[in-house]
């Protein structure tokens, strides 16, 4: 089993990139942890190429869950339900990928919520004002979230 984190996302689309900034700001200490970095941005494909059985997965993801600017939103994969009232632009796609593909992989879906998503390159002013606080968070759960052997 390994432990991987995929960011999806697209950064031509202000923050929709936001997953995609996050990772590369952690891809150094996700390494040191053992833990895979994949930057997926659009291409789901690509992404679910790379999942392999019983892998640990982590997808960081902009969201949109009507929360502030920056919070977190934390799903695990078992348990995660698409619905019309709360989504992430990507993570449904992955997820049913992830099921037609049959892939027995567990995880979470850690969605990064947006200020703005335009077409934009770059971060909004809120989100990229605490991008370092946000990539820190996002560091700290899924330390807290590590099985148990990696």
């Amino acid at each position: 089993m390994k432990v991987k984190v995929i960011a999806i996302g697209n950064t031509l689309m202000e923050d929709d990139g936001v997953g995609i900034v996050v990772l590369e700001k952690l891809r150094e200490s996700f390494v040191k942890n053992n833990i895979e970095v994949i930057i997926g941005e659009t291409d789901f494909e690509y992404c679910i190429s790379l999942i392999e059985e019983c892998d640990f997965i982590f997808f960081i993801d902009a969201a949109y869950y009507g929360k502030n600017p920056g919070e977190l939103t934390i799903n695990s994969l078992a348990e995660y339900q698409y619905s019309k009232k709360y989504y992430t632009q990507h993570s449904y796609n992955v997820i049913d990928l992830i099921k037609s593909y049959c892939k027995t992989v567990n995880g979470y879906i850690i969605g990064i919520e947006v200020g703005k998503v335009s077409f934009k390159l770059g971060l909004s002013r809120e989100i990229e004002n605490n991008i370092n606080i946000i990539s820190e968070n996002v560091f700290k759960e899924i330390l807290s979230r590590l099985p148990c052997k990696i």
